[in-house]
C-alpha cells in the first residue's frame, strides 16, 4: 500500500472511532471540559504577565510595553474565564487535529499554538499573542464544509505568525469596560493591509493540506450572511399542527423580509476591507496554485458534520439563554428535521415558549405603566425565512401566544413525564396563565377544530331540516360567548381564532384543572395583600415597602455558596490590572474572616486557587456563570427553568442552598481637573481645604450583591450600594459584614 492510502486509511479509522464515541444527539448534553486543565486555565493573570517574555514588543516603549502586556494577559483570560470556553471538549480537540495538520509543514509553529472553541452565536475567530486560537460555535454552525473551517485557521494562524497582535496596541489602550464578546471582537480587528495579508498566506496554507479551492471563497459568503440563521429553510406550513392543534395555513402567508447584506460596501472609515476585495484578492491567490488535492475534503466530511451539528446545539443553547425566542425556535425547527426525538431540542422548545408567554403576560402587567417601554424588548427586524415564523408569532394575540405556548410544552411534558426540565417547565407555565388577564379555561372550546367542525356541520344540517333543532335560535349572550370561541352566526368557525380548539384535552385534563386551580387560589391570596396594601395610607404603605426591602435580605443563610465575585479598579474608567488583583485577594480574605466572626459556613467556587481546579469545577463554575448572567439579565428569573436540575446537583455537592455573587468596582476619579487646580492655586486658603476635600472624596464604590437559590434558580436578592468610600480593608469588611448579618437573619412577621 502507498504512503497516500496508509495515510488515507489511517484517517478514515480515526474519523470512525471518534464518530463511534459521539455524543448521541437525541440524549445531548451541552459542551463541557474534559480531562487535564491546559495551563492556559490554569495559570494566574499575574503569573502571565511575570513570565511574559516581551522579546516581540522591543518596537514598543518601557510604559507601552508594559500596558500592553497587561491588557493584553488581562483581557485574554477574562474570556478564558467567562465560562464560555471549554478545553478537552469534542469541538476543541477537533480544532486542535485540524490546526495542527495546517501547520505539519511549519516547523516553528509546531506545538506553540492551542485552539478554543467559545460559546457564543456570533460567527467569528480570532488568535492572540500568546499563541491561542479561538472559534467561535457560532462561526462552525454557519459553515459548510471542513475547507472553509481550515481557511479559517489558516487565517488566525498567519495573524499569530506575523505578530499581527501589535497592531492592537491602539486598541488595547483604549480598552474600557467590555462584555465577552466586545473582547472577542476588540481581539479580532486588524488593519485591513493585516487582513488582506492573512488572506493571501491562509490560500497556501490551505493548499499545502490539500483541501478543494472552489470552498475557500464561499468562506466570505459565511461571513456576509452570519447574522442569518445557519439554514435558510421555508417554514413548513403543517409544522405547528398536531392530533389537537390546527393552525390555519393563512397564517404563513406573509411576505418575507429580503436579505440585504451585500459584498460591497463603502469600506473607507472601516479597519476591515469588504469581503468583495478580499474574495477577489483570495480568487487571484487560488489561481496561483495549479495543483490542488481533490480527496481530503470528502475525507473529513463525516467529522466536520458531526462538529457542526455541536455547534448548532449550542446555538439553540445560546439563544435561549439570550432570551431570544424567535431565534431558538427556528433553529429547532430545521435541527428537529434531522433529529425529531431529541430531548434537548425539545426542552429548549419549550423554554423558548415560555419565554414568549412571559413577555406576554410582562406586557399586560405594564400596559399601564409609564415605565411601560423600559420593560418591552426592542422589536428585532428579521431577514429571510425567519421573518416569516416572526411575523406569525408577532400578529398572535395575547390568547394565543398563551395556548400555542402552553399547547407545545404540555405536549413535551406528557411525552415523558419523568422529564424533570419539561415538568419545571410545565409547572411554570402553569403560573403564567394564572398570572394572565388573558387566559380562562372556560373561554375555551372542549373541542378540537375538527371535532368542532363535524359538530357545526351537523348542527347546521339539523337546524335546516324539520326536526326539532330548527326552533333553537342563540341569544345575545350566547352569540357573543360563541363569537369570542370563534364560532360564526352561521355555523362557521373563525380561522383567526384557531388556537380556541387547540387545547381542548388540555381544559378537559383533570390534573391540569386542579394545578390551575390551585396556583389560582395563591394568586388570589397575593391579590388580596395587594388590595389591603391599596387601602393603606401612603405613611403605612412606606413602612410596608421599607419592612419588605429589609426583609427581603433576611434569608436565614447559616451557610453560603461564594461564586467568584466580579472585582474591578479603575482610574477614571482605565482598568487598573494590578490593583484589581490586590482588591481581590483583599475582598476573599475579608469574606473569610466576617463569615467566621458570624458563625457562616462558607464554600468557594472561584479562581483564587487556579492550579487545584479540576475540569469538573471549571463545568460547574461555567454554569453558574452562565445561570447569573440569565438571572442578572433578567430578575424575573424564577421563569426560567432549564438550570434547575444542574443547579440542583450543585447544591447536593456544596451542601448549601445559597449561591452569593457580588460585583465591586471602584474607582478613584478626584474633582482635580486643570481649571481648578488653577483656581485654588491661586486662592491658597480656600485651596487647603478643597485640595484635602477633593483627594479624599475621590473614591468611588459600586457594590452589587446578589443570591441564586440553587434549589428553584430564582434569584432571591438583588441588592446595591454606591457610597464615596475607599478600597481600604475597613471599608470592604464593613460593607460585607453588614450584608452577611442581614443574609443570617430569619424573616420577620409584618
Amino acid at each position: 500500500m502507498t504512503g497516500k492510502g496508509t495515510n488515507l486509511l489511517l484517517c478514515a479509522l480515526m474519523v470512525f472511532f471518534q464518530s463511534a464515541g459521539q455524543a448521541d444527539f437525541d440524549h445531548y448534553q451541552p459542551l463541557r471540559s474534559k480531562g487535564r486543565v491546559p495551563k492556559d486555565f490554569s495559570t494566574s493573570t499575574l503569573t502571565k504577565i511575570r513570565q511574559d517574555n516581551r522579546e516581540d514588543l522591543k518596537s514598543l516603549n518601557g510604559q507601552k510595553r508594559e500596558f500592553f502586556v497587561e491588557q493584553i494577559n488581562y483581557s485574554i483570560d477574562e474570556i478564558l474565564h467567562s465560562g464560555n470556553v471549554t478545553f478537552g471538549d469534542t469541538i476543541s480537540n477537533y480544532l486542535q487535529e485540524l490546526g495542527d495538520r495546517l501547520i505539519a509543514g511549519e516547523t516553528d509553529l509546531r506545538g506553540k499554538l492551542r485552539f478554543y472553541v467559545y460559546n457564543s452565536t456570533e460567527a467569528n475567530a480570532f488568535s492572540t499573542r500568546q499563541g491561542i486560537v479561538f472559534v467561535t460555535t457560532g462561526l462552525i454552525a454557519q459553515l459548510t464544509s471542513e475547507a472553509q473551517l481550515a481557511f479559517v485557521l489558516s487565517h488566525e494562524i498567519i495573524h499569530y505568525q506575523e505578530h499581527h497582535v501589535l497592531d492592537l496596541f491602539e486598541y488595547a489602550t483604549k480598552e474600557k469596560f467590555y462584555s465577552y464578546n466586545e473582547r472577542a471582537r476588540f481581539l479580532s480587528n486588524y488593519s485591513r493591509e493585516n487582513e488582506l495579508e492573512a488572506d493571501r498566506k491562509a490560500v497556501k496554507m490551505v493548499h499545502d493540506a490539500g483541501y478543494k479551492p472552489g470552498e475557500i471563497n464561499k468562506t466570505f459568503d459565511v461571513l456576509l450572511y452570519s447574522y442569518l440563521p445557519f439554514e435558510e429553510l421555508k417554514l413548513d406550513r403543517t409544522y405547528f399542527n398536531t392530533t389537537e392543534m390546527y393552525v390555519p395555513e393563512i397564517y404563513f402567508d406573509f411576505k418575507r423580509n429580503e436579505i440585504s447584506a451585500k459584498f460591497k460596501y463603502n469600506d473607507y472609515l472601516m479597519s476591515h476591507p469588504n469581503l468583495a476585495k478580499r474574495k477577489e484578492q483570495v480568487t487571484d491567490q487560488i489561481g496561483k496554485f495549479k495543483e490542488w488535492e481533490t480527496g481530503m475534503l470528502y475525507k473529513d466530511s463525516l467529522q466536520f458534520f458531526h462538529i457542526r451539528d455541536v455547534a448548532r446545539f449550542e446555538y439553540v443553547l445560546n439563544k435561549v439563554y439570550a432570551d431570544e425566542p424567535v431565534e431558538a425556535l427556528y433553529a429547532i425547527y430545521i435541527l428537529e428535521k434531522k433529529y425529531p426525538e431529541s430531548t434537548f431540542l425539545k426542552n429548549y422548545k419549550s423554554q423558548a415558549w415560555l419565554d414568549i408567554m412571559k413577555l406576554t403576560v410582562k406586557k399586560e402587567t405594564f400596559s399601564y405603566s409609564v415605565f411601560s417601554t423600559l420593560n418591552r424588548k426592542k422589536q428585532r427586524y428579521y431577514e429571510g425565512q425567519i421573518s416569516i415564523l416572526n411575523q406569525f408569532i408577532t400578529v398572535l394575540p395575547k390568547t394565543g401566544k398563551l395556548a400555542m405556548g402552553l399547547r407545545v410544552i404540555y405536549d413535551v411534558y406528557h411525552s415523558d413525564t419523568t422529564n424533570a426540565v419539561a415538568k419545571k417547565c410545565y409547572e411554570t407555565a402553569i403560573q403564567l396563565l394564572v398570572k394572565s388577564d388573558d387566559f380562562e379555561p372556560e373561554k375555551f372550546s372542549s373541542r378540537n377544530f375538527k371535532e368542532t367542525l363535524t359538530y357545526l356541520k351537523n348542527l347546521k344540517q339539523d337546524t335546516s331540516s324539520k326536526s326539532k333543532l330548527h326552533t333553537v335560535e342563540w341569544d345575545k349572550y350566547t352569540v357573543i360567548e360563541n363569537q369570542s370561541k370563534g364560532v360564526t352566526e352561521d355555523f362557521g368557525i373563525d380561522s383567526t381564532k384557531f388556537y380556541m380548539y387547540g387545547i381542548s384535552d388540555i381544559i378537559r385534563d383533570s390534573s391540569f384543572l386542579k394545578k390551575f386551580k390551585q396556583t389560582l387560589l395563591k394568586k388570589g391570596m397575593l391579590d388580596k395583600d395587594k388590595d389591603d396594601f391599596n387601602l393603606m395610607t401612603d405613611a403605612e404603605q412606606e413602612d410596608v415597602e421599607y419592612f419588605k426591602y429589609d426583609n427581603e435580605a433576611h434569608l436565614k443563610m447559616d451557610s453560603m455558596l461564594i461564586f467568584q465575585p466580579a472585582i474591578f479598579e479603575t482610574t477614571r474608567s482605565e482598568i487598573d490590572v494590578f490593583k484589581t488583583f490586590r482588591t481581590r485577594e483583599l475582598v476573599s480574605r475579608e469574606i473569610a474572616a466576617n463569615a467566621e466572626d458570624l458563625n457562616i459556613h462558607v464554600k468557594s467556587l472561584s479562581l483564587n486557587q487556579l492550579e487545584s481546579l479540576s475540569a469538573d469545577d471549571w463545568n460547574n463554575y461555567s454554569l453558574i456563570q452562565r445561570s447569573l448572567t440569565r438571572a442578572i439579565n433578567d430578575h424575573e428569573n424564577d421563569y426560567f427553568v432549564l438550570d434547575v436540575p444542574d443547579l440542583n446537583r450543585i447544591n447536593s455537592t456544596f451542601k448549601t442552598g445559597k449561591l452569593v455573587f457580588m460585583e465591586y468596582q471602584h474607582t478613584y476619579a478626584p474633582d482635580l481637573n486643570f481649571g481648578n487646580v488653577a483656581l485654588f492655586t491661586v486662592l491658597l486658603p480656600v485651596g487647603l481645604v478643597y485640595f484635602p476635600i477633593a483627594i479624599l472624596s475621590g473614591h468611588y464604590s459600586d457594590w452589587q450583591f446578589y443570591v441564586l437559590d440553587l434549589k428553584t434558580g430564582e434569584l432571591v436578592l438583588d441588592r446595591s450600594y454606591y457610597v464615596n468610600e475607599p478600597a481600604s480593608k475597613h471599608s470592604i469588611g464593613s460593607r460585607l459584614n453588614g450584608m452577611f448579618h442581614q443574609l443570617k437573619q430569619a424573616k420577620n412577621e409584618y
